[in-house]
């Protein structure tokens, strides 16, 4: 038989280090997530024009499925992503019902790193013209 005697104290002063070793942990991939320009190449800005499929204004990114006709006159499918849209529901501009399947719009941002057709929206032009941009207040939208 074997005793293992602790002292109440060591437990305490460890619980400092066990916290802080957790903390930093799990930071990483906090960071990652929200890390911009390793998803997507800032250095690069795509323009795509095509007709939206679907079009989702739910957290955590709002969402805009594009199919999309390349120089071969073949259809890809993009998925584009931008902010929250509790974001955009404070500075106003767009909306859950702002895009609906069918609309011919224009989008440009940036291309991902990971995947050859997810965009990061910066611009959108509506169907009547009206330009949306993401890091500014909407134009008469």
């Amino acid at each position: 038989m074997s005793i293992v005697i602790r002292s109440v104290e060591s437990r305490s002063s460890m619980v400092p280090a066990i916290v802080v070793a957790g903390l930093l942990a799990g930071s990483g991939s906090g960071f990652a997530h929200h890390s911009f320009s390793a998803h997507y190449d800032i250095e690069v800005e795509v323009t795509l024009e095509g007709v939206v499929t679907d079009y989702q204004f739910i957290n955590p990114h709002v969402l805009v499925f594009l199919d999309v006709t390349n120089a071969a006159g073949e259809v890809e499918q993009w998925i584009a992503e931008s902010n929250s849209p509790s974001l955009f529901r404070r500075r106003g501009g767009l909306r859950a019902d702002s895009l609906e399947a069918g609309d011919a719009i224009t989008l440009a941002g940036h291309p991902s790193r990971v995947n050859p057709n997810d965009l990061h929206i910066s611009l959108i032009v509506f169907p009547d013209g009206t330009e949306f941009r993401r890091n500014a207040q909407a134009q008469g939208q």
